[in-house]
């Protein structure tokens, strides 16, 4: 009797373990389901998104529509009309500033005190600053008429500082202004400028580093821009911009510079230009189409030059000469152009691994840039993940900086998803790349092969359904 109860015993127990383990393999086969790898190839079309691609003049409100940046010129005397007395009203009011950021746009600014202009042109700083300075040069050559000051003066000097600070503290209320192109001295701010003898009036390279480090202190918001690489940009983690794009010896000559360096003759020593060619990809480049040359041979029959100069030199933005976008034999190559700027930041790879030991959905991700320049904001990065329901039930910041992510790089993270029971059934996976309000969002450059899908505005890369 005692033998056949331990026989049933064991025969029972057998049972329990042969349950136990069926039901163990069943465990391992739902959760092994959920180890997914997805990889992802870049959309190298995507040209709309924030921060890149054409910058036209904001005072054109019809050539704005379509363009994610406005190009916002300002010069000293439209600033400060009367001493101490900044006109913010007149500056928003010409630029449709208020319109632009409703519309989520940014903007490229550059701020002048001499502007080359036509026979009725007489000067572009205040006229209260020229009653106490007036001690600048008056020319007249082939570039245009106009004014250009004594910037080593000591009260002009004091008196810029304050207007600048002034500027950089109206543009540090928010993220509205992106790029600021350096500005203040020379023709146009471009840091030339020569008499009617073709004599620089450039000042000193002591005083123009000064200028230059007012701009660094000032704007903490917007990333600067110089229109050659000189020592002080290449210190201060500048970009550079081209006003040649589509000259051929314009570019060159410029591209010359960035590879090699140079020098540039001043009224009063030798400005240094560094070597920066490795510094492209990490730097934001800028810039406008050469007046040179028209538009329409820019786009036809100077096509592939102008192509190949967008993309050697790695720009981000080009404005404010852009072309008309309502003409339509300029719509197509104006788009090929643009697709030669700026980044295409995608997920190239997404892996989910289950982690027994914790009950969490481990979660790989590898981004990528695909574009032709890099990202220059640390906008956050945010993995969203839902239910069947498309309930949101995860949400986590990634731990990556995009301003690390330079063409044809690489950043990897991961991040633990507690792996509840609606998640065992189905799940989506989305990421989302915001703004610092959360208001503004970067799509991501995947080619699907379809529609993309998103949940709540977050683009979704994953769908999982249970077995």
């Amino acid at each position: 009797m005692d033998k056949k109860r331990s026989i049933l015993i064991q025969y029972i127990l057998l049972i329990v373990m042969a349950v136990a383990i069926g039901t163990l393999i069943g465990y391992i086969k739902t959760r092994s389901d959920m180890n997914l790898e997805l990889e992802f190839a870049p959309d190298l079309t995507l040209a709309d998104n924030p921060l890149m691609g054409y910058a036209p003049d904001a005072r054109n409100v019809k050539l704005c529509e379509e363009s994610s940046l406005v190009y916002i010129p300002l010069t000293w005397a439209q600033w400060e009309p009367r001493e101490g007395v900044y006109d913010i009203a007149a500056l928003e009011k010409r630029c449709h500033i208020v319109k632009y950021k409703n519309a989520r746009k940014h903007a490229v600014l550059r701020f002048m005190c001499d502007v080359p202009g036509n026979e009725d042109h007489v000067m572009d700083i205040p006229g209260w600053l020229y009653d106490k300075t007036g001690n600048g040069t008056h020319y007249d050559t082939e570039l245009g008429k106009g004014y250009s000051p004594d910037y080593s003066d000591s009260v002009f000097m004091e008196s810029h500082q304050r207007a600048l600070k002034a500027l950089a503290d109206y543009c540090n209320r928010d993220h509205f202004v992106a790029f600021v192109e350096l500005g203040s001295l020379g023709h146009w701010g471009e840091w030339h400028a020569t008499d009617n003898d073709g004599i620089s009036l450039m000042p000193s390279p002591q005083v123009c580093e000064t200028y230059a480090g007012w701009y660094s202190d000032e704007f903490i918001n917007s990333r600067l821009l110089m229109r050659r690489n000189y020592e002080v940009a290449v210190k201060g983690n500048m970009g550079f911009y081209n006003d040649m794009v589509g000259s051929k010896p314009g570019t060159e000559e410029w591209l010359a510079w960035i590879d090699k360096g140079g020098e540039q003759e001043t009224g009063d020593g030798t400005l240094v230009l560094a070597p920066a060619g490795d510094l492209m990809k990490s730097r934001p480049i800028g810039g406008e189409f050469t007046s040179d040359e028209p538009m329409e041979y820019l786009l036809t029959e100077g096509m592939s030059e102008t192509l190949s100069q967008v993309t050697d030199s790695s720009m981000t933005f080009i404005g404010p000469k852009v072309p008309d976008f309502s003409k339509e034999e300029f719509a197509l190559p104006a788009m090929s152009v643009i697709r030669r700027t700026g980044y295409r930041i995608y997920v190239s790879s997404l892996k989910t691994e289950y982690d027994y030991s914790t009950n969490d959905i481990v979660l790989n991700l590898t981004f990528r840039n695909a574009g032709n320049a890099g990202f220059f904001f640390d906008w956050p990065v945010n993995v969203h993940v839902y239910d069947g329901t498309k309930k949101e039930v995860f949400w986590k910041g990634l731990d990556i900086d995009l301003k690390e992510l330079k063409t044809d790089g690489e950043l990897n993270t991961s991040v633990r998803i507690p792996a509840s029971q609606e998640l065992r059934e189905e799940f989506y996976i989305g990421v989302e790349i915001t703004d610092y309000t959360g208001e503004e969002n970067v799509k991501l450059a995947i080619d699907f092969g379809g529609e993309d899908e998103y949940i709540d505005d977050v683009q979704i890369l994953c769908h999982y359904v249970g077995q």
